[in-house]
């Protein structure tokens, strides 16, 4: 069992949600999709829907979580100091011939996956009712790919029901199709389909490893954090197109928030960089 959302959870029922393949977008914020060949997807439903079989009784419930990560100010520094390497890098990739006069973007770039699995939480709720969820332990996923650009505070994002190098390449073209007129510079993580050999990578984007084992210097995963903390605290799915519903919601609403995104990702030593040509 598991301690969560207010009021007795009633029993699981199918959320419901149609199979599709969507695409959404964030007004200035970037372009979010979904792309699924398995058609594995969902349209949300109507707000006020019930995601999952899980309802509250009374009031409605507010989630009250610890945070589990720490502020960004404190994980910058360390594991491999990329924010002294970063722009010695940048001056070999930020060079007048490659950026022909367009303006630097700079992203960066991360997966994660979302599922059934419950997220216990500790949380409130009025007198005199008594939290309880149902626990979950289906090992279910579907899989995001996000590229966070701290300076402006927007998000790139792409729902898909595998990671392999064909999906890191479509996200790639996503990417350039939505900031045609940048040059970006993308970080990412050691990830095999990161350096594949066969990677389509677009004229306009550039990879910039991270040093390894740090993904703590990667501010999307900051981004991941804040998704699951806010949109799945106990919350128990009884199928993957509420999960994909969810996300469906909670992705557009997170990133068209730019405020929000920029002081959760953009961090000093971030901000600080030089992206002019050299």
């Amino acid at each position: 069992m598991g301690w969560a959302a207010q009021g007795v959870a009633e029993p699981r029922a199918r959320s419901g949600v149609p199979r599709a393949v969507g695409r959404a977008g964030q007004d200035g914020g970037g372009v979010g999709a979904l792309a699924d060949p398995s058609g594995l997807g969902a349209t949300p439903g109507p707000t006020g829907s019930r995601l999952g079989g899980v309802a509250a009784i009374g009031a409605t419930w507010v989630a009250q979580s610890c945070s589990r990560y720490a502020p960004p100010q404190e994980r910058s520094s360390g594991a491999g100091g990329v924010e002294k390497k970063l722009p010695e890098t940048l001056a070999t990739v930020m060079n007048p011939i490659d950026l022909r006069g367009r303006p630097m973007r700079l992203m960066f770039q991360d997966e994660a996956r979302f599922g059934r699995m419950a997220r216990p939480r500790r949380c409130w709720a009025p007198l005199p009712w008594r939290p309880v969820m149902l626990n979950g332990y289906e090992r279910q996923f579907v899989y995001v790919y996000g590229a966070v650009s701290p300076l402006q505070g927007n998000l790139d994002w792409m729902i898909c029901s595998e990671m392999n190098t064909v999906r890191m390449g479509e996200f790639l073209a996503q990417v350039s199709y939505a900031h045609p007129d940048e040059f970006i510079v993308m970080i990412v993580d050691g990830a095999s389909s990161h350096k594949a050999k066969d990677l389509a990578i677009p004229e306009n984007i550039r990879l910039v490893p991270l040093p390894p084992y740090a993904p703590e210097l990667n501010p999307q995963e900051h981004v991941w954090d804040e998704l699951r903390e806010k949109e799945f605290p106990n919350r128990v799915f009884n199928h993957m197109d509420a999960v994909i519903a969810q996300l469906h919601g909670g992705l557009p609403r997170f990133a068209n928030d730019h405020v929000r995104v920029r002081s959760l990702t953009a961090w000093p030593w971030i901000v600080s960089l030089n992206l002019n040509a050299h």
